[in-house]
């Protein structure tokens, strides 16, 4: 089925020229053509005759009819045959941006890397609670740590919103937690970390201060920044579902082993899930 709904591949474009990104002379050629559809679907009808545009004699009158019908018949045409290119034409415009999409996520990622890795020599300068309340503003190097925290933060929520504006151009990332997806690779299941409940004891508590920290976004980057179970990485589209579905095998793993009914029991089933 052709695509008609050009938005999201404008907001991606829209996105790369924000970042300083190249668009390719496809993208822009298939725009152009786009653009020339939608110009042709708006042609104008003649403005209805007023009284200054009465003419002298009837026989003027009736030619002047003549000429505002053919114009009229001729506005109509273009609009009508303007409409048969709009899907195809729409359908190019998309899918142009949708071949570059990935190569520009790529593109943002040594930037993003740089970001972070700002950010988390600031992490080392600021006491464990990251809370903007429990913080002593009067202590000068917890605030001047927390101003340049602040800096690298609010760059990479605008990184991370045009990557999100490029990667809807594609598709949608995923569902719950795919704003965290998009920034941060969770360490995968084995089968000791299984067996040795790592996701109830050390990656669930910082998966719920993440949702906990959702309204303040300084505090939220500086503690995935810390934690020695999060990888800050910038994901392609595709890679969003590949880290959801890592978390998945962490769930099913430890299904599995409350289903068992022994410690060997517990170890197959294990090996199982993460097998599959």
């Amino acid at each position: 089925m052709f695509e008609t709904d050009t938005r999201l591949a404008e907001q991606a474009v829209t996105a790369a020229r924000r970042r300083g990104l190249p668009v390719p002379a496809a993208v822009d050629a298939a725009a152009a053509m786009y653009d020339v559809i939608i110009q042709a679907g708006h042609e104008p009808d003649e403005p209805r005759p007023t009284v200054d545009d009465i003419p002298a004699t009837p026989e003027q009158l009736r030619q002047l009819i003549e000429d505002r019908a053919a114009a009229k018949r001729k506005a109509e045409s273009i609009r009508t045959v303007a409409s048969t290119y709009l899907e195809p034409l729409a359908s190019a415009y998309n899918q142009a941006v949708k071949n570059v999409v990935p190569g520009w996520i790529v593109s943002l990622q040594p930037e993003f890397n740089s970001l972070v890795k700002a950010l988390a020599q600031q992490a080392k300068k600021l006491p464990e609670d990251l809370r903007v309340s429990a913080l002593d503003w009067n202590d000068h190097k917890i605030s001047a740590a927390w101003e340049k925290a602040e800096s690298a933060a609010h760059q990479l929520d605008q990184l991370v919103s045009d990557r999100k504006d490029m990667a809807r151009a594609i598709g949608t990332d995923g569902g719950r937690d795919n704003d965290l997806y998009a920034v941060a690779q969770i360490t995968a299941p084995s089968e000791d970390a299984v067996l040795g409940d790592v996701l109830s004891k050390e990656i669930g508590p910082v998966l719920r201060e993440w949702r906990d920290l959702k309204s303040q976004p300084v505090s939220r980057w500086l503690h995935l920044a810390r934690s020695s179970h999060v990888t800050l990485l910038l994901a392609t589209p595709g890679e969003v579902h590949k880290r959801a579905a890592e978390m998945q095998r962490w769930y099913d793993a430890i299904a599995a082993k409350g289903q068992a009914s022994s410690r060997n029991a517990a170890v197959a089933a294990v090996r199982q899930a993460l097998a599959a």
